[in-house]
């Protein structure tokens, strides 16, 4: 593999953190749209949204790309990655992120204390809408570093 001499991603990989995120990070919208404004009235008050459960089903699945690309980044990006003085407080708090939405995601799914998942749930919601930023900021400062070599 010749990127493992470089923190650089192989092609495939990006392509399918790019995927699997976006699919992950629509997915949820998609969800949180449902979820808070997409409601019906029914006979007996608000009722759920159909597609709301298909929303959280795509979530589940696109989960499972993500993980494997997020674990691959174990085997060169992170380490080599780790060389770069520049890249490291974007890179950690990405890692941050990504675990704290792990934990919760974990969290959502086994909890059954309504009053811990509505909390796990506002700041699993609340830290996967700002992820795209702190993305972006670890590669766009991955690229300015690259441009001054």
């Amino acid at each position: 593999m010749v990127h493992r001499r470089s923190a650089k991603l192989a092609s495939w990989q990006i392509w399918l953190l790019a995927l699997s995120g976006m699919g992950l990070w629509l997915s949820g919208c998609g969800w949180l749209l449902l979820h808070y404004y997409g409601q019906k009235q029914g006979e007996f008050g608000p009722e759920m949204n159909p597609v709301e459960p298909w929303m959280m089903k795509a979530h589940g699945l696109f989960l499972i790309p993500a993980l494997l690309g997020i674990g691959g980044m174990f085997i060169a990006h992170i380490p080599k990655g780790w060389a770069h003085r520049h890249q490291r407080i974007a890179g950690v708090a990405l890692c941050v992120v990504l675990a704290a939405l792990i934990a919760s995601g974990y969290m959502l799914y086994y909890v059954g204390d309504e009053d811990l998942r509505a909390w796990t749930s506002l700041a699993h919601w609340t830290i996967g809408l700002g992820l795209p930023v702190v993305f972006l900021w670890h590669y766009l400062n991955g690229l300015r570093a690259r441009r001054r070599i």
